[in-house]
């Protein structure tokens, strides 16, 4: 697997993470493009079949539920937590 594969991979697991936060949290709105672009572009790469992908996935309600509640308690919107690389060191 390559560095674009594997920051593909990221890149969806932390739009899906986002996405299942911030309907925990009721502030999901249907602007979903970019986690819908991600997921054919896995699709067309054969991803969706790798153990990282399969990895990542497993991981998303976890760290959603995680985010959902530090944003509870810190009040603030799932937007303005970390993003991208950020959040995945946060996360670990």
């Amino acid at each position: 697997m390559n560095t674009d594969d594997s920051r593909i991979i990221a890149r969806f697991q932390r739009l899906t993470t986002e996405l299942l936060a911030q309907k925990r949290l009721g502030q999901w709105h249907p602007g979903v493009d970019e986690l819908y672009r991600t997921s054919l572009e896995l699709e067309q790469r054969g991803l969706k079949k790798s153990p990282e992908y399969r990895n990542a996935m497993s991981r998303v309600h976890q760290q959603a539920e995680w985010l959902a509640e530090c944003s509870r308690l810190s009040g603030a919107a799932i937007g303005q937590a970390p993003a991208g690389d950020q959040a995945d060191e946060v996360i670990k």
